[in-house]
């Protein structure tokens, strides 16, 4: 509070809102006899005493929020309506009489167990404790009108997203117009004509809109949100389903939203009699905050855009957890948030979120798995889970526990990682994880999961490592012989899936028999599991990045390759979901299924494994078809989804960790790892944090500068040595 308090009076006032049922990215508290169907509680501390909600704050319902019915599909939100006419305009303001406003009642918190203390800590929230990562904050973004249009007489429509659908729908003609700059008036003939509009935020962005309008009192405003527009011109909802209602008061009519939105355009249709004028209009962006030091730059200026669009993707989907995308859900997705966790740990010099959304999704349910997505909706319904999912989340604790030394945080979810590792023993069936159930979700790409599962055997044996490393790090040693007996057993029951004819793993074994399909899903998480026993890593790399080889196939879009251009609906396939996978449609003796960007922080990880740094740049190259779609966000896959998915980032990692080269050589940079892999760069430079400062490395084919605080093995040129803190300048042999 210090920053906003003023010499003199100050007034403290909250706008406090109870979803009531779970939302993608909330979830209720159990009630109890005195608390869980709604609160509100606030406590700061000062030298001289607290303050604190008691009775002497006044309180009053907030009717001007109107009820409209949830969304359908994955959106599954509410969105906002708000009558200004029952809102007080200047409520928040020093000098607002709130006589008439009732004094707020202070909950009794009486539970089984009461102590007879009324004050927090108290079930069912526990203690209050601080706030684990800082304020969310960003830039304002302003829009310009890009479309207007008058509607022709439509049915009034509850939901303000069906609204102005219906409005764009019946309009004859949009007039389409090159960025006018607001304030823009529109004229309305009656009150059943809907003026329309279309605003352009500029590029990708998340955050409260707000809107600042001039009309008569009654005026009512209907907003929908979109990432894109499709040919026609037209918002394409991409399985968005966000907006708001805002009816004007008549005078102070600004409003901001509530909940964040994700967005690039806003559809607008306003009702009402005579002129309405949208005064301004802006995106202020709630993000976790970015500190400045780490970069990236190379000699090719498209991999520098890529690297800048894959930090901006991460950055739109860090809110208070890491979600999927900052649009159509915003859920904390489990198993997404390993990406996120892999870009902020090279290119943020915070790593606060990294480490509270490991702690948010350690939420395990009775058998031990993790919920698919944390603390929302679908961790509340516990109807389908993600086996896979849990054991990305291992990953992304095995990385931060690389990067940070963090033991503490070890110790504290290395039981959460233990119970995930034990909940696949009943499955093994000869050796075998077999019949797994659940959402095997692997990714988007058409990956044969019947049977025993070459992907998921590998992601366990991946996770076995990763968890054996975890207890040598606390000193567990009982633990690490555990799972280092597990995964050497695995290594041996592995080697079923190897076809020696075509020198690959395949995809699934069913009934005792090897099944046709391939992909480059199953022969990565081998390779970073550590499995290929007897096989050479770099050839099976050559193997499955071989361009001739891979086919791009989706279960979304079955029997159609699945292209940016070419696959229109993303979603027409989901009934696999609940029906289960069709026969593939490609030639399985040839083609090897390619993965989505999701998974393809596997493979890269598979050939810096293999030794085959040098291909990264090339590889990350692929996402320039992304940049086709959206120039400064990473699409959700190849063919289409959300122009903003978090998961799809991985180049930004990749081109400081591999490219650049550094990395952690012990837990917490006790001491770094640089060996730089160009391909057919001319120069890269970087910098990466660690918890003793920052690394900056620059090369070239034959001269490498490293500035470092901690000692640093390198590898370059044909040198492997190790070199001292401090600023060093080699030459390669």
């Amino acid at each position: 509070l210090a920053p906003y308090l003023r010499p003199g009076r100050n007034v403290l006032a909250v706008l406090a809102r109870f979803y009531g049922e779970p939302t993608p990215w909330w979830m209720p508290a159990p009630c109890t006899y005195g608390l869980g169907a709604g609160c509100f509680t606030f406590e700061a501390v000062f030298p001289d005493g607290l303050l604190v909600s008691d009775q002497q704050w006044r309180a009053k319902p907030g009717e001007a929020w109107l009820t409209v019915p949830p969304a359908p599909g994955l959106s599954s939100t509410r969105p906002e309506a708000v009558d200004a006419r029952l809102l007080p305009a200047a409520w928040h303001d020093l000098d607002f009489d709130d006589e008439h406003w009732k004094p707020a009642i202070e909950l009794q918190v009486n539970h089984v167990g009461f102590s007879g203390d009324h004050r927090p800590p108290t079930a069912p929230y526990g203690p209050m404790t601080p706030r684990p990562i800082p304020q969310l904050r960003g830039r304002s973004r302003p829009a310009v009108v890009t479309a207007a249009a008058v509607a022709l007489k439509s049915d009034n429509q509850s939901d303000p997203v069906d609204q102005v659908s219906a409005d764009l729908t019946a309009a004859p003609k949009i007039a389409r117009l090159k960025g006018q700059s607001l304030p823009f008036t529109v004229e309305l003939a009656d009150d059943y004509d809907a003026g329309v509009l279309i605003l352009d935020f500029g590029e990708q962005t998340a955050g409260r809109v707000e809107i600042e309008i001039e009309a008569a009192e009654g005026t009512q405003l209907d907003a929908k949100a979109a990432e894109a527009l499709d040919n026609e011109g037209q918002l394409q909802a991409l399985q968005q389903h966000s907006g708001f209602r805002y009816v004007a008061r008549g005078k102070a009519d600004r409003f901001e939203t509530f909940d964040p939105i994700g967005l690039r355009y806003l559809g607008i249709s306003l009702r009402g009699r005579g002129s309405v004028t949208i005064k301004t209009a802006q995106v202020n962006e709630r993000l976790f905050p970015r500190k400045g030091g780490p970069f990236f730059e190379c000699s090719d200026p498209e991999l520098n855009k890529i690297w800048h669009a894959g930090r901006r993707t991460v950055d739109l989907c860090s809110q208070d957890a890491y979600v999927d995308c900052p649009s159509r859900e915003q859920r904390a997705w489990t198993g997404d948030a390993v990406v996120h966790t892999l870009v902020d740990l090279v290119s943020n010099l915070d790593w606060s979120l990294v480490s509270a959304n490991l702690h948010l999704a350690a939420s395990p349910r009775a058998d031990g798995l993790l919920p698919i997505a944390a603390a929302s909706d679908f961790a509340y319904a516990n109807q389908t889970y993600s086996p896979d999912w849990s054991l990305h989340w291992i990953h992304a604790l095995w990385n931060y526990a690389r990067h940070s030394g963090g033991t503490e945080t070890v110790r504290s979810l290395l039981p959460v990682a233990e119970r995930i590792v034990q909940w696949f023993l009943p499955f093994q069936s000869d050796g075998l994880l077999t019949d797994v159930t659940g959402w095997l979700i692997i990714d988007w790409s058409a990956v044969t999961t019947k049977g025993a599962s070459g992907a998921l055997n590998a992601l366990w044996g991946r996770a076995l490592r990763d968890f054996k490393q975890l207890s040598e790090m606390v000193g567990d040693s009982g633990r690490a012989l555990w799972a280092g007996e597990l995964w050497v057993q695995l290594r041996k029951d592995f080697q079923r899936f190897w076809d020696p004819e075509r020198r690959l793993y395949v995809d699934s074994i069913v009934d005792g028999d090897q099944q046709p399909p391939v992909s480059q899903h199953t022969n990565a998480a081998a390779i970073v599991a550590r499995l290929t026993k007897g096989v050479d890593d770099r050839e099976l790399i050559e193997t499955v990045t071989d361009p001739d080889r891979l086919v791009q196939a989706s279960w979304l879009v079955p029997g159609e390759p699945a292209t940016l251009q070419g696959a229109g609906d993303m979603y027409r396939g989901i009934s696999f979901l609940v029906e289960g996978p069709p026969d593939p449609w490609w030639d399985t003796d040839k083609h090897i299924v390619a993965a989505q960007p999701f998974f393809r922080y596997v493979v890269h990880d598979a050939v810096a494994v293999a030794d085959r740094a040098d291909l990264i740049p090339q590889l990350c190259r692929d996402w320039q078809r992304l940049l086709a779609r959206s120039e400064t966000t990473f699409s959700e896959v190849w063919f289409g989804g959300s122009h903003c998915h978090g998961w799809s980032a991985t180049p930004t990692r990749d081109l400081l960790s591999y490219t650049v080269g550094i990395s952690p050589a012990t837990p917490g940079f006790g001491r770094a790892r640089v060996a730089p892999a160009l391909g057919d760069l001319e120069w890269v430079r970087g910098a990466v944090p660690t918890p003793h400062g920052m690394i900056r490395v620059e090369a070239s084919a034959d001269t490498l500068k490293i500035e470092s605080p901690v000692e640093v093995d390198v590898i370059f040129g044909g040198l492997d040595t190790r070199v001292g803190p401090g600023t060093n300048t080699l030459s390669a042999l």
